[in-house]
């Protein structure tokens, strides 16, 4: 126990800077969990109060427990679900976000089939309840069967 207590009290800014960059390095080797990514923020808040030498150990091992505590915390109630949101969730699934999206019908439907514009592309569509919508309507996505749309009107 002796020989840790030596260590920590030996422990400079250098000391913490590489612990920090060290557990960073961890964290892009790992794949990217960002759970080594708080502690190593905290060695490098202890790392820069150690510059000015007023530290102890204990204080060191204080801070940095605490710091990464909060770090922790705040990474998983605020930065974790805006990192996993967004489009991400649909990624390679273009058709998902198409529905609920309004689009304009280009070619008149017959028998319940025609063409719409849904941002900058065209798609075969099929009328949800086989109405014959009009060239220039508006209709909303409802599904999407590989490159056709289910439409109803808007």
């Amino acid at each position: 126990m002796a020989e840790l207590i030596d260590f920590l009290q030996a422990m400079t800014f250098w000391h913490w800077v590489i612990l920090g960059a060290s557990l960073l390095i961890l964290e892009l080797v790992t794949g990217g969990t960002t759970f080594l990514l708080w502690p190593a923020a905290a060695s490098f808040v202890v790392g820069l109060l150690n510059l000015g030498g007023f530290m102890n150990w204990q204080a060191d091992l204080v801070v940095f427990t605490l710091t990464t505590a909060v770090l922790i915390w705040v990474g998983q109630v605020y930065i974790r679900p805006r990192m996993k949101g967004g489009d991400k969730e649909h990624l390679n699934q273009r058709g998902s976000r198409m529905i609920g999206q309004v689009a304009e019908v280009t070619v008149d439907f017959v028998n319940g089939r025609g063409r719409v514009n849904i941002d900058d592309t065209r798609w075969n569509a099929i009328s949800s309840d086989q109405s014959n919508l009009a060239k220039g309507e508006k209709v909303i996505v409802e599904q999407v069967e590989g490159a056709t749309v289910i439409v109803r009107p808007a």
